[in-house]
């Protein structure tokens, strides 16, 4: 893995790999990609500058999750 540093990739070549593993392998990679304590700060920092460029209001889980999957 050390020498995958030292080759440039690009974001559609990461897509493309992850694209062709079966649901199992993407599910397992994305539960290790969460467990480092820095995704969940960038996650989070990711999301609330989504919800400002936006103008997503606060609101509860329920009236979010309305909000999310409503037909435009």
């Amino acid at each position: 893995m050390p020498k995958l540093k030292e080759i440039d990739i690009n974001y559609q070549q990461i897509k493309d790999l992850f694209s062709q593993l079966d649901f199992e392998k993407k599910m397992a990679l994305l539960q290790e990609v969460i467990k480092d304590k820095r995704y969940r700060g960038h996650f989070y920092a990711y999301t609330e500058g989504l919800a400002k460029k936006y103008k997503i209001p606060a609101m509860s889980e329920e009236k979010l999750d309305i909000f999310l999957h409503r037909n435009n």
